[in-house]
């Protein structure tokens, strides 16, 4: 679902009926969709990736549809910081990518304000994004 803002209408639909049946929802955006992000119904855990901390990085890292994609993304952590749900930022870090802005991370957390900050490495999974290999693995110094 993440390339089809008409979908979160049928995400509303099947997360409303499974709260109804009592069971958790996990959802993840990649914060495109301010308008659909705002009038989603709430679901148990909220995601964002958030692969970047500054324009030229998220352009870089995640080639994205929307000439206006930054502005998308900050519109869409604004709305989070007011959607009153469990909300989880998911940074992705990839060396020699996305770990130079430090200080932009912090402000995107500050902005959004989420509950849970989960950080996490790249995986290295083969041939998928050949540009990519296990140097851009980050590791534990």
């Amino acid at each position: 679902f993440v390339r089809h803002d008409t979908q979160y209408a049928i995400l509303t639909n099947r997360m409303s009926r499974l709260h109804e049946e009592g069971i958790s929802s996990f959802l993840v955006s990649n914060a495109q969709f301010p308008a659909q992000m705002e009038s989603l119904v709430p679901c148990t855990q909220l995601y964002v990736s958030i692969d970047a901390s500054n324009a030229a990085e998220l352009k870089e890292i995640d080639r994205p549809l929307f000439k206006d994609f930054w502005q998308r993304f900050l519109d869409c952590i604004d709305i989070l910081a007011n959607k009153g749900q469990r909300t989880v930022f998911r940074l992705t870090l990839v060396k020699a990518f996305n770990m130079s802005e430090v200080e932009g991370y912090a402000e995107l957390i500050r902005r959004g304000r989420p509950d849970f900050v989960e950080i996490k490495g790249v995986t290295f999974t083969g041939g998928n994004k050949p540009q990519l290999g296990m140097t851009n693995v980050p590791w534990h110094q």
